[in-house]
């Protein structure tokens, strides 16, 4: 049994610095992309891994700390965390559709500057 926490606890910290990874690295495409809907997009993707992250951190309270504050705390991050990912999803969906939109407009603008 002890073997089995420890990898439940190894794998739940993984999964938190893998998502704060995730979360900056899309930050900083979101920040240095110059087109609206693209910066939305990862914009919202960065906020899906911020909710794994949140879910993450819930789900190692609870496996860490059995007790009777950090189950409610824990079940707190865990619902923040899920609809957190379940919203900028479909956010992320929406603006993923609206990209091909985009690239066809800003190849518009770049014929008629280049004119």
């Amino acid at each position: 049994m002890e073997m089995l926490y420890q990898i439940a606890v190894s794998f739940l910290v993984t999964v938190l610095l893998l998502s704060l990874f995730m979360f900056l690295l899309y930050k900083v495409r979101m920040v240095r992309s110059g087109r609206d809907v693209r910066k939305a997009y990862y914009n919202s993707i960065s906020r899906i891994w911020l909710g794994i992250l949140i879910l993450s951190f819930g789900l190692n309270t609870i496996v860490q700390f059995p007790t009777a504050v950090s189950y409610i705390i824990g079940a707190l991050f865990i619902a923040v965390g899920a609809y957190n990912i379940w919203h900028f999803n479909a956010a992320r969906k929406y603006f993923k559709g609206n990209l091909p939109i985009e690239d066809e407009a800003w190849a518009e603008f770049n014929r008629k500057s280049r004119k």
